[in-house]
């Protein structure tokens, strides 16, 4: 990427946005010095990194970044051995708090979050001996703590005594009232770190001192007074040795500083990396950009895309493709319309995608990485060699034609302008036809014919133009592909007051020429793409509102059908409820029959019983709608996993006889006719095997009384649940529920035992221990 690509796309325009939003000088530097990337690995990993920053913005709390200074310098002083001040240490011990913040931030969870960052955070080394080294030697105001040396220590002590003493003498001086018609002002001031009084100049010599200083007026003389004398003179010792052993600290400091160096250096340059990434993710939120696409091949496709510099309400989006059907896109239209802010938009954000920046456009657009960005644009005339804008633009051409390639990115403004106009229109078709020959991808922008008619005529090259709106005789600024447009010369000469003897005489001429025809087929065809894109958009809407309706019919049938299954249930809990209460009604009635069935007979007691058993049993409950897919015939053969929607199970077909199912659902077995059969949702291959079946009695097929209670207190686990197995099966097939397990409390093993067999049981729906009133933890009620 040559210097002058990047100034003119206007990319040092970009990196000025950028440095405005890094925080640090550092990271500033690094922005205003920011270059695009050859290399696909390189622009990969900085996208994938300015992402990362992008959501850590918009989601955490709290970000990595703190105060950091440009700490170069004060490590060069370091190495050269000499001694740093208070402020460099206080910076540096910033800067190394927040390279220390940085490397433990994406600790934990975050590491998953932000693996690049993360990698780059973990590079940091925490200098935790060197950072509270620091801090013990200076206090937040950048003074050296007392505690910093024993010595100095002793050395403040000492002078605190010495300045207490000082004043005390003073204070004498003060409150003698001799003294007192001397002095102009009861104070104790400092004069060249001596302390004085302020004594009255003209009983300078009835005052027993030294003359250090005089007022501005002269009334005024500044005296050390003589008893004090030699206690100024001890001050001044220990501060000349205080500040000899507050050096001595500060060049240990800066050895300590000077062993580390590499490492802080290193810190240095990672957290100021670290800074620019979310420098950039702040870019890319303050334009809405996105990540672009990494196409296959060397695909362009920009959609809805904006020229960064241009204000976001003025800007006007274009959508533009390069490389799918065609390598060469040569753009037409209206001076003014926005032609070479297309191409500029196309150069200038590939210069930032090649630079780890988001750019401003749609979601989906997609870029390549492409070797070498070529751009002509604009007059470029240098007047210093003397070059015409035509000599410049060629020689600016032959610099690069030799050696382009399909890698590359070529954008010619005005291609063959500056020249006659025949010449120039050869001139341009020649460049254009030996860019498609070596497959270099372009964009240029032409007002010639011929430009236009040889990307009709040429198979890779594809005309676009920029639209102008002959009502308003004004250009809208958007792109279209596909056809070519017209310049508009003479709308524009009308809009802006030609005379009209000029224009006539100008559009007769016009029509003399041999391509006069051409404007008025690309006017054709342009009325027939806005005819088409109207007609698109009106489908579109179209398309949209059915999706919209059928949105809606979706959420008013689900919700018919939530409405349904709810009322459902609601009659199917009352019915469970009425066919309860009518079972036991009935079992209380068969229970008076047998005890006064003296007078009937045996076989039509029995008769009887049956036949009240059925009609109950015989009851309808309303079930759940059942959804499933019928059971096609020829899969009604044993081995088949099915779903019987009678019981609301699944199960495997055991036999199959005339009109008669045979399914084992677990540990029963039930007939259904094939019309209750459906297809089940998670086939299964294998069959519920019962860990206990060596143990299970054989079930007897008539069951003439069901109890609803089984007490098995004292039983082991093994001996309880063949009887358990068996007295839950005649309750399942004679349709009570819930029914009572009487275990005990105990030791707790036999209530474990039975409820982890009742896990097992998929014909069991629900099971839990009794209320304290009916037995608490000593009876489990199940539920089929």
């Amino acid at each position: 990427m040559e210097k002058d690509i990047l100034e003119i796309l206007e990319f040092d325009k970009i990196r000025e946005k950028l440095a405005d939003l890094s925080p640090s000088t550092l990271s500033k530097e690094r922005a205003l010095h920011l270059t695009p990337s050859y290399v696909p690995e390189v622009v990969e990993k900085s996208l994938e990194e300015t992402d990362e920053a992008s959501v850590l913005l918009e989601k955490e709390i709290t970000t990595p970044l703190g105060e950091t200074y440009d700490i170069r310098p004060l490590l060069k002083k370091a190495e050269k051995d000499s001694t740093l001040s208070a402020r460099e240490f206080l910076d540096l011990a910033n800067s190394l708090d927040t390279y220390k913040k940085m490397h433990h931030y994406f600790e934990g969870e975050k590491h998953l979050m932000y693996p690049a960052l993360e990698e780059l955070s973990a590079l940091i080394v925490p200098q935790d001996s060197l950072i509270d080294r620091i801090h013990r030697v200076f206090d937040d105001h950048g003074e050296v703590k007392d505690s910093a040396s024993l010595k100095l220590s002793r050395i403040r002590t000492q002078k605190e005594t010495v300045k207490s003493r000082i004043r005390r003498s003073f204070q004498h001086i003060l409150q003698d009232k001799d003294m007192a018609p001397y002095l102009q002002d009861a104070i104790i001031t400092q004069r060249n770190g001596r302390y004085v009084v302020p004594v009255k100049e003209e009983y300078r010599y009835k005052f027993s001192g030294i003359v250090h200083d005089r007022s501005s007026t002269g009334q005024t003389l500044f005296m050390e007074p003589m008893v004090s004398v030699e206690l100024n003179n001890d001050l001044a010792e220990m501060t000349a040795a205080e500040k000899q052993e507050i050096q001595e600290i500060l060049r240990d400091l800066t050895e300590e500083v000077k062993k580390t160096v590499e490492v802080t250096r290193n810190n240095c340059h990672l957290a100021t990396e670290l800074e620019f990434i979310f420098a950039r993710a702040r870019l890319a939120l303050s334009m809405k950009a996105v990540k672009a696409v990494r196409s296959k091949g060397q695909v362009l496709d920009l959609r809805k895309a904006r020229h960064p510099l241009i204000p976001e309400d003025k800007v006007v989006p274009v959508s533009m493709t390069l490389g799918k059907t065609f390598n060469i896109l040569i753009i037409t239209g209206s001076n003014a319309g926005g032609k070479t802010i297309a191409i500029k938009t196309a150069g200038l954000l590939s210069l930032m995608n090649q630079s780890g920046l988001f750019i401003p456009a749609a979601e989906g657009s997609s870029l390549p990485v492409y070797d070498h960005i070529y751009a002509i644009i604009g007059d470029e005339q240098s007047i210093q060699d003397n070059l015409s804008t035509f000599s410049s633009y060629i020689t600016q051409l032959v610099s690069f034609l030799p050696t382009v390639g399909e890698k590359d990115l070529v954008l010619l403004d005005e291609l063959g302008s500056g020249t006659d106009p025949v010449e120039g229109a050869a001139l341009a078709q020649s460049v254009t036809e030996y860019l498609q020959m070596k497959g270099a991808p372009a964009i240029i922008t032409s007002h010639f014919s011929e430009m236009k008619k040889l990307a009709y005529e040429t198979r890779g090259i594809q005309n676009a133009f920029v639209e102008f709106d002959e009502k308003t005789l004004a250009p809208t600024y958007r792109l279209i592909i596909g056809v070519a447009g017209n310049s508009n010369a003479f709308n524009i000469c009308r809009r802006f007051g030609m005379p009209d003897v000029i224009l006539g005489r100008a559009i007769q001429l016009k029509n003399e020429s041999p391509l006069h025809n051409m404007d008025e087929v690309m006017e054709r065809l342009n009325r027939q793409s806005r005819e088409i894109a109207k007609e698109k958009e009106e489908t579109m809407k179209t398309l949209t509102q059915a999706e919209q309706l059928k949105n809606q019919l979706e959420s008013a049938r689900d919700e018919f059908y939530q409405r349904k299954d709810r009322i459902l249930e609601k009659a199917r809990e009352e019915a469970e409820s009425m066919k309860r209460d009518l079972r036991v009604q009935s079992e209380s009635i068969i229970k008076d029959l047998k005890k006064s069935a003296s007078a009937l007979s045996r076989e039509k007691l029995g008769d009887k019983i049956s036949e009240v058993r059925g009609r109950v049993n015989g009851i309808a409950v309303p079930g759940k709608e059942n959804r499933r897919d019928p059971l096609p015939k020829e899969d009604i053969k044993k081995g088949t996993w099915v779903y019987i929607d009678t019981i609301e199970s699944e199960g495997s077909i055991v036999s199959v006889s005339r009109n008669q199912v045979t399914v084992r659902c677990g540990l029963i077995q039930v007939k259904v006719t094939p019309d209750h059969l459906f297809k089940a949702v998670k086939p299964k291959k294998e069959t519920f095997k019962n860990p206990y079946a060596h143990k299970k009695a054989p079930m007897t097929r008539s069951v003439t009384a069901v109890h609803t209670e089984l007490n098995i207190i004292g039983k082991t686990v093994d001996e309880a649940i063949p009887e358990v197995d068996r007295f839950l099966n005649e309750c399942f097939m004679a349709g009570v529920s819930p029914v009572r397990i009487i275990h005990g409390k105990g030791t707790g093993s036999l209530r474990r035992g039975v409820q982890d067999y009742l896990r097992t049981l998929n014909f069991v729906t629900e099971f839990h221990e009794a209320d304290p009133a009916n037995g608490g933890a000593g009876v489990t009620e199940v539920y089929f």
